[in-house]
Order: C-alpha cells, then structure tokens, then sequence
C-alpha cells in the first residue's frame, strides 16, 4: 500500500515515520506540508518521494498512486482534509481527535461509508504493549471481576522531545479544539475501553485552567466514568515538569498496575509478579506503538471493513467531553451517556 502523510509535523516525524520505514507492506510516497522547511526534511528522509505544498496539487497530479491518506495537521483542520481524501476515494488515517463535535464526525462516517473507504482514527493507546497485556490479564480473568480502576497522568504535555511547534498547537484554541481533555483525555477513555469492553453509562467531571499565564485552555482534567458496573476515576494534568502515567485496576480477586514498561499482577495469596513489557510511555512519539495501528487499519482495508472500532470510539470520545463539560459547568454532576 502507498500512503501520503499530510502534515509532517511532530506526530508524522517521530511516530509514523519510523513505523513506515521498517515496513515492506506500507511505503512512503509523498508529503504535503505548507512550510517549506518541513518538505525539507521529509526530503532528507525520504530523497525519492514527491513533495507538495497543497494537498489539492496531489490529488490532482499523483492521486492514482495514493492508497492511503494520513493526516498530522493541527486539529481544526482534520475535518476540511479529511473530506477531501475520502471524496478523492483514498483511505484515510487521522490522527486524534478525529474532528471537534459530533456533527462533523456524523458527516464523515457517511461519506466513509458511502464510498466504501476505511476512515481509521489514531486511537493508538489501544496498542501501547502494556495497555494490551494488561487486557489480556483481565480476559484471563487473573483478577476476578473489574470493579475499580484509576488513571493518573501527570506532566501530559511536558515530555522530552516534544516540539516547540507541537506545544504552541496545544495551546491554541483555535487549532487544537481544547485543551489536556481533548487529547490526553481521550486516550485515558480509550484505555478504559480497551481494558473493559463496553461503554459508560454516566460521567461526572471538574475541569480546570489552573496555570492561566500560559493557555486560556484547561491543563486539569479530573473525572470519573460509571462503566457497566466499574468505577474509573481519571486524572490527566499538563502541570508540572515530569511526565508520568500510572494505571491500576482492582477487581474481586486482585490487582493490575502499570508503571511504564512494568506491570505488576498481585493476585489474593499469591507473590506480587512483576512483567517487563516495554511500552515507553514517557516517550512522545510513541513509534514502538504504531505497528500494531497499522496492522488493524490494513486488516480492516483488506476485510472492507468500513466501521473499524477506534472510529465508533470516536464517537463515544466526542459525546465524552461534550457531556465531561457540561458536567464541569454544573459543579461535577453526573451526566447520562
């Protein structure tokens, strides 16, 4: 399959790139970016690939050599992009979120489906390697039934080799759509799908701009998820210096937790057991990740599987925060989903 990045921004040179290049089923063909510098590098990178500087020019001169459309652009412009790739008949990958309210994210599922094209969101949490083992733990049933999990991560916008570029992004309203809960929020609720199946029924949530100085978008998300008999409690904070992500889940018989690359099992009367499984959350670019993203998304072109799960999640994401805000603007009510 020959695919085009457009956008080669942050997320395509550290996370999509690397996965592409080690690939012999997937190539890089072409890149669209506005800034003169970034066709540069995917030049350096990539000496035999065609450069544009409009999405527009490729889809006029090379679209018969396109299978795939991957998008990086800055939030507010996945919609515009999206649509364009899908009505040239190309297969899409998005990076997250996918679009900003449900109105266009209903839009784009019908045209997907019309012209029987895979519209595949970068949910790429759902394939973090500790994220997918400690699904297979509670599969397993090693900790009985789940009846509590809770999320932390902290210093969400702060990792090491994150661009200035990306955190202006972050910071703009306009471009980004939102702040820590439209981004790293959405993988928290992703994981949570991931880990348990189904969907929540209720949500309350506080969300706060604490360091106003920098953004006038929110950098704490605190907010708790009523799943299908399960308690999550989630906190996501772009505050401080230091990334972190922890992951525990409590169920009948046990407990899971995630710290990075460990996962600790601790089942009733028996040793904690310790499981290296390396996931590097505290890397931004997430690359190790990607394989198994691509993986899904060439199996679902293959099947002609026009509603892959990470675009329903999408939808739930969206109707997430939609309800996540409400909930904030009434002083942590629960919301019905």
């Amino acid at each position: 399959m020959k695919v085009a990045i457009v956008g080669f921004g942050f997320s395509a040179e550290k996370s999509h790139v690397p996965a592409y290049r080690d690939r012999s089923d997937i190539h890089l063909t072409a890149v669209v970016d506005p800034v003169t510098a970034r066709r540069a590098a995917a030049l350096r990178q990539y000496p035999n690939i065609r450069v544009y500087e409009e999405f527009g020019d490729l889809l006029e001169e090379y679209s018969d050599e396109i299978d795939i459309v991957d998008i990086c652009l800055p939030n507010a412009f996945h919609m515009e992009k999206v649509k364009q790739a899908l009505g040239a008949d190309k297969h899409v990958l998005c990076e997250k979120p996918l679009v900003l309210n449900k109105g266009e994210y209903h839009e784009l599922v019908n045209i997907a489906e019309e012209r029987k094209r895979i519209l595949y969101p970068c949910h790429n949490y759902k394939f973090a390697p500790s994220i997918v083992h400690a699904a297979y733990l509670i599969n397993s049933g090693e900790i009985g039934k789940p009846l509590f999990a809770s999320f932390n991560i902290f210093g969400a916008d702060f990792q090491s080799g994150v661009s200035q570029l990306k955190l202006e992004l972050q910071k703009n309203q306009e471009l980004s759509g939102g702040g820590v809960m439209i981004d790293h929020g959405l993988d928290a609720i992703s994981v949570a799908q991931t880990l348990f199946g189904g969907s929540p029924q209720r949500i309350s949530a506080h969300i706060r701009n604490l360091n106003q100085t920098d953004s006038n978008l929110e950098d704490l998300a605190v907010f708790c998820l009523d799943w299908e008999e399960k308690l999550i409690n989630i906190s996501v904070s772009s505050l401080g210096s230091i990334p972190k992500a922890y992951y525990r889940i409590q169920g009948t018989e046990g407990e899971i937790s995630i710290e990075n690359n460990d996962i600790f099992l601790s089942v009733k009367n028996k040793p904690v057991q310790q499981i290296f499984v390396p996931t590097h959350f505290d890397d931004p670019g997430h690359a190790n990740w990607f394989n198994g993203l691509i993986d899904n998304l060439l199996d679902c072109i293959k099947t002609e599987n026009t509603k892959p799960f990470p675009l329903t999640e999408a939808g739930l994401v969206l109707d997430l925060i939609e309800k996540a805000n409400h909930s904030s603007n009434n002083g942590g009510a629960w919301m019905g989903i």
